[in-house]
């Protein structure tokens, strides 16, 4: 049993909740409730930075699984891309990461892109930004929905001070529909449970359809017995400009953007 309806990202398994109260003490916004003797996850004060899931002893706290969504799309044919997070690098070891393309492409994937590509674009807008309008200024990157939701929410005052660009994702999202065709179907796959939140957005969501975990991605992999093993090394259909891969590092955005740093 579940707490959640389709919507929420971050809920409680309350059948497996055992009231250790871990999940209210580690939440950095107090989004955690009780209600009957379990713990519940407030949608309205969330902002799916994914703390209680990592934190919760029993397992209790989870995300919403959109392996179904993802393959209605894939069933369905047609133009579909992958957008990989650059930290695919810290999930799969060497001989894994050359044969990730080929499984992506059995899974039905029409290209395997970086999503460092739009990493790139951002890293030189951002700084373009911040040139024009005064270097002297504090500003907050819009690349972590869970750090946008938390200023939107918590630090209102704060919100001037939001890089007014969109994220990597969404940045990749709108080249690879531009690239490909809009009628193209863009799924991201990376690290964050709170990159599901930025699709509650019109303007968003029609720039990536459908965001996956790389746990989701490995779980679709068994599903569809796809064994990296037993798959070709191959490529993925673009490559990321200069050293784009390094932007979820600290410091990676200036570094991507040209500007040398002592952060890396």
């Amino acid at each position: 049993m579940t707490q959640a309806g389709n919507k929420q990202v971050v809920f409680t398994l309350t059948a497996q909740c055992r009231d250790c109260y871990r999940c209210l003490r580690v939440c950095p916004v107090k989004a955690i409730r009780m209600r009957a003797g379990q713990a519940y996850v407030d949608p309205e004060r969330c902002i799916a930075c994914g703390t209680c899931i990592r934190e919760c002893p029993q397992k209790a706290k989870t995300f919403r699984s959109d392996i179904d969504e993802a393959k209605k799309i894939l069933e369905c044919g047609g133009k579909i891309a992958v957008s990989i997070a650059p930290s695919y690098v810290t999930v799969y070891n060497e001989w894994q990461l050359k044969r990730l393309p080929s499984a992506l492409r059995k899974l039905g994937f029409s290209y395997i892109g970086h999503t460092s590509v739009g990493a790139y674009h951002l890293a030189c807008s951002s700084v373009s930004f911040i040139k024009d309008k005064g270097t002297d200024e504090i500003y907050i990157s819009t690349a972590c929905p869970a750090v946008v939701n938390y200023v939107e929410r918590y630090a209102p005052d704060m919100v001037k001070k939001l890089i007014p660009l969109v994220s990597p994702m969404v940045a990749h999202g709108r080249i690879l529909k531009e690239k490909l065709g809009v009628d193209t179907k863009v799924i991201f796959v990376g690290p964050c449970v709170a990159k599901k939140t930025e699709l509650e957005t019109a303007k968003n969501a029609e720039a990536v359809d459908l965001v996956l975990t790389f746990k989701e991605l490995n779980e679709m992999f068994r599903m569809y017995g796809v064994d990296l093993a037993r798959c070709e090394e191959s490529d993925f259909d673009e490559s990321p400009a200069g050293v784009a891969q390094l932007y979820p590092l600290s410091g990676g955005m200036l570094k991507t953007a040209g500007f040398d740093t002592d952060f890396l």
